[in-house]
């Protein structure tokens, strides 16, 4: 009698770790976030299911997403696409901001420089979207202007507003890839 493992070859083959495959729209958004140009350095993504006051509108495309940036800082994207058509845009933009802001302070209004959200906020009004970013940690604001940039054709700024925690609200203009401030109103 002989003992197989003996006479049997042995094979260096080992067994490859099975790998999760990542969502196609995941992988989608990692390439849009993760630009060059853009350089946001998200490294998870998860899609926020939570019905938001942008579904109330007539949108081409509507989403939330939850990002993690390399830092390990926590980001709410929230945004929706419009036919192009900036007065339609503007009026989901004020229709939007009146629910969001002014239903609890009647006094806060578009270019007013007041504390406006508990935490850091970043909020942009184009010719063809709304865009939302919500975090504990700071947001760089021309990171998402580039965002937006990249991924909308002809786009045009209407409204631009930056507030960090626990200081007033800030309104710019963009001109040539600059932040202009709107002097207070």
């Amino acid at each position: 009698m002989k003992d197989l493992d003996t006479i049997r070859s042995k094979s260096s083959y080992q067994q490859k770790k099975k790998m999760i495959p990542i969502d196609s729209w995941k992988d989608t958004l990692f390439t849009i976030y993760n630009q060059d140009s853009v350089d946001l350095n998200i490294q998870f993504i998860e899609n926020d299911s939570n019905r938001f006051f942008f579904h109330e509108f007539n949108y081409l495309e509507s989403a939330m997403y939850h990002l993690i940036d390399s830092n390990n800082h926590s980001f709410k994207h929230q945004f929706a696409r419009f036919k192009t058509d900036s007065v339609n845009v503007k009026n989901n933009f004020y229709n939007w901001f009146d629910k969001e802001f002014c239903q609890r302070n009647l006094a806060i209004r578009i270019y007013n420089r007041m504390n406006i959200f508990p935490k850091n906020i970043f909020f942009i009004c184009t010719n063809q979207s709304i865009h939302v970013i919500k975090s504990d940690t700071k947001i760089d604001p021309l990171k998402w202007i580039r965002l937006i940039q990249r991924t909308e054709k002809k786009v045009k700024f209407i409204y631009i507003c930056h507030q960090v925690k626990n200081k007033e609200a800030l309104w710019y203009q963009l001109d040539k890839n600059k932040l202009i401030l709107i002097p207070a109103q």
